[in-house]
Formats: structure tokens, sequence, C-alpha cells
């Protein structure tokens, strides 16, 4: 009996000797955020047009920190904060958003790659140069419309 109990505490002990010797992952690398990396490449309007099925949402919406840069979002893209992306809880990942701030009727179109936002209350998290394009850093929350855009053909 002891010399099971011996055998086991000694497989037990090299298993757990080889996996601390493992390589660990790499922590992601932090990305930093200057004024030139937010120039963001826009989507063009003319390629784009409401689609009349979708409904309109209307709330508040927030932005991404510079703390999310660089990692994965929920579709498993690297988020960059100079793409104007967006988290929504329930568009398909790749769907194209036009998020008008309601208060000066500026408006951005962007691209729905993670989920979110979850805060009670608010309908999409813009990235930095999404929220930027509409004028709402300041403000950090801003009462906007979101209404889900169709590719033309």
């Amino acid at each position: 009996m002891y010399r099971v109990i011996y055998w086991f505490a000694l497989l037990c002990s090299v298993s757990l000797f080889f996996a601390g010797c493992s390589k660990s992952p790499k922590p992601h690398a932090k990305q930093t955020v200057t004024k030139d990396s937010l120039d963001a490449v826009a989507y063009d309007e003319k390629n784009y047009r409401v689609d009349e099925k979708a409904k309109i949402e209307i709330g508040n919406a927030s932005y991404y920190a510079t703390c999310m840069s660089g990692r994965r979002t929920a579709s498993g893209e690297i988020c960059n904060l100079g793409l104007h992306t967006a988290a929504h809880r329930t568009l398909p990942f790749g769907t194209m958003i036009r998020v008008t701030m309601l208060q000066n009727g500026k408006s951005v179109i962007a691209k729905v790659n993670d989920r979110g936002p979850h805060s009670k209350g608010r309908v999409v998290d813009l990235s930095l140069a999404a929220a930027r394009k509409i004028g709402m850093i300041r403000a950090g929350i801003a009462k906007v419309k979101v209404e889900k855009l169709k590719e033309l053909q």
C-alpha cells in the first residue's frame, strides 16, 4: 500500500516539475497610443446604405479606454484603437453600423468586432478613433442613434 502511495506521489511531483518548466505564454504587448496612430482609415459612406428591416437603437454610447489596446476582442481580432470599430451586444461580428451623436449630428461608420457594452443603459462602445470622429471624447458618454448598414452591390 505504501509503495503505491510512494509512486503516486513521485509521479505527481515529476509532473508538477515539468509543468513548471514549460514555457508560459507571452503577455500581450503594450501598444502605445499616439496622435498619429489614431488617424484612422474611415469607411466610405458611399459604399453602404441603411438596412430598412433592422431596428434603429437610441441610447447611450461610451468608448474603449487605452487599456483595451492590443488585446483580443470577442471576435478574435486584436483591438486597434485607431480603427473605427464597435462593441455591440447582439449584432453579428463584421456588421457595419452608423453611429450618430444626437447632440451634434456627427456620425461615423464602424465595424462590430466585440461584445459589450457591459454597463446597463448603453447600446454601443466605440473605439477611440470612432469616438473622436463624432466628438464624444470630452463627454465620455453620449446619446447616440445606431443604424445597421448594408453594403451596396
